[in-house]
Formats: structure tokens, C-alpha cells, sequence
């Protein structure tokens, strides 16, 4: 407020108010040097070196916000650059500084599928606590990624990669089997993209989840919606008969087996 203390208020500062100050200081100083690191083992001793130090450097530029590296670069020979997550008050735009990938989260992130496996293999300025995931994740949204990772497979597309992470995040998830870190991640998509025809192996474990994950009764009626939904596009869409039979396949698989479990 720009007002000059009185005697009292000054002595009362330096008594009391400066020395809680000074100790609260020290304490917020002892949390940056702490880091915690997750999935050490999997992590290369000289990337967990270079991590901690580039994370005190970004703590000091970000802070009291909470920040982590994951990602390729704690693990991988090569990389692109490296990924740092930054939980801010607000979403802002990715920014690219000096090698650093700086990708803003808000705090619903924490409830999510991403978190629950970045959060596994990663070098974090704060201890990280168990999160429920909020996100919604049901039978429908998982039709819909299979279809759109199938297609993708299909036309061969460029960011097939990101697609097939959210569809293993979500079959891990649905499945009720550990959600797996960005390392197990990226071994399961390079396999999965190794073999002659993955689209086969897609829809396995599409087949799979549900069978696991979704009860019986819910896992037929969403199949038949679908299987008619596709039945109708077929018929106005002939020539690409041979595209939906294939995508519809594991549909029927699914009817087939639960019909007789139910």
C-alpha cells in the first residue's frame, strides 16, 4: 500500500513475519532439490543426470509449478528433442526452445490415461500421488478409435502412432490390465507396426478388450448397432464393400463368442 511501518509493525515483522518467512524459504529451496524419479531403471544413467539438472534449471523458470520430463529422451539413442510437461493455470500453445519440447497441462490432466502412463518413467520437481482417471472411456469411445486407428492402418497415415497409444491406453485401461509407461508403449506400436498385416493383430486385441472388459449384454447390443450402421454404408458405398466387411469382422467375432457366454 505504499505506508512506511510504525515502530510496533516493524518490530513485529523482524520478531515474528521474517523469520516464518526465511523458514518457508528454506523449505520451498529443499523441494527443489528434491526430485523424484519414476521408472529408474529403465532410464539411462547419463539422460538421468542431464534430466535432473535440466529440471532444476526449469524449475527456477517455471515457478512453483509442478514440472516433468518424459519421453524418448530418457531412454531412446535417438530422439527429437525433449519432452518437458508443464501444469499451468490455463492451456497454451506447445513451444519449441532449445531442444525442449514445452507442452502446457492443466491440472484434469491428472485424471487422465496420458498421465497415468507418463507419470510411470519420468523425472518430476514434485512427488506424484495415485490419480483416479476421470476420463471417459466407455465401449463406444473404444469403437470409435479402433475404427479410426483401422483406417489409418488402412491408408497407411503418419501419425498412425499417436492413434495406436490411445488405443493401447485404452485396452490396458478397459481391460482392467496396468495402464503401461511411454517405454512399454512405444515397444508394443514398433511391434505391432513390424509385422506384415498389424490390422489383424488390432482387431485381436479389440476383440479381446471387449470380451474382457465389457459385459456381455452391453458388448452385444453396441456390436449390432454397428454392424447395422455399417450395413446401411454399404450399400450406398459398394465399392468399398471389401474395406467395411473387413472393419466389421471383429464385430461379428465379438457376437459369436458373447452370445454364447451369455
Amino acid at each position: 500500500m505504499n505506508k512506511k511501518m510504525t515502530d510496533s509493525e516493524k518490530n513485529e515483522f523482524s520478531r515474528t513475519i521474517s523469520r516464518k518467512m526465511n523458514a518457508i524459504n528454506l523449505i520451498l529451496a529443499k523441494e527443489t532439490d528434491n526430485l523424484f524419479i519414476y521408472g529408474e531403471e529403465k532410464i539411462k544413467p547419463e539422460r538421468l543426470e542431464s534430466s535432473k539438472k535440466y529440471l532444476k534449471e526449469l524449475s527456477r523458470k517455471f515457478k512453483g509449478k509442478h514440472v516433468f520430463i518424459s519421453g524418448s529422451y530418457l531412454y531412446s539413442e535417438n530422439y527429437n528433442d525433449i519432452d518437458v510437461f508443464v501444469f499451468s493455470k490455463y492451456d497454451k500453445e506447445d513451444q519449441f526452445v532449445d531442444g525442449f519440447h514445452i507442452n502446457y497441462l492443466t491440472s484434469d490432466v491428472y485424471n487422465s490415461l496420458f498421465f497415468s502412463s507418463a507419470k510411470k518413467l519420468c523425472v518430476s520437481n514434485r512427488k506424484i500421488n495415485s490419480f483416479v482417471i476421470k476420463e471417459k472411456i466407455n465401449v463406444s469411445t473404444f469403437i470409435s478409435l479402433y475404427q479410426e486407428l483401422f483406417n489409418d492402418l488402412d491408408r497407411n497415415f503418419k501419425g498412425v502412432k499417436k492413434t495406436m497409444r490411445e488405443f493401447i491406453l485404452q485396452s490396458s485401461f478397459i481391460s482392467k490390465e496396468p495402464i503401461p509407461d511411454s517405454l512399454e508403449l512405444k515397444n508394443q506400436i514398433d511391434s505391432i507396426l513390424r509385422i506384415k498385416k498389424p490390422k489383424e493383430l488390432i482387431k485381436k486385441i479389440f476383440v479381446k478388450t471387449i470380451l474382457l472388459g465389457i459385459s456381455p449384454k452391453k458388448a452385444i447390443s453396441a456390436m449390432k448397432q454397428i454392424i447395422n450402421s455399417y450395413s446401411s454404408i454399404m450399400h450406398e458405398y459398394k465399392k468399398y464393400k471389401n474395406y467395411y466387411t473387413d472393419i466389421m469382422q471383429p464385430f461379428k467375432e465379438v457376437i459369436a463368442i458373447e452370445s454364447w457366454r451369455f
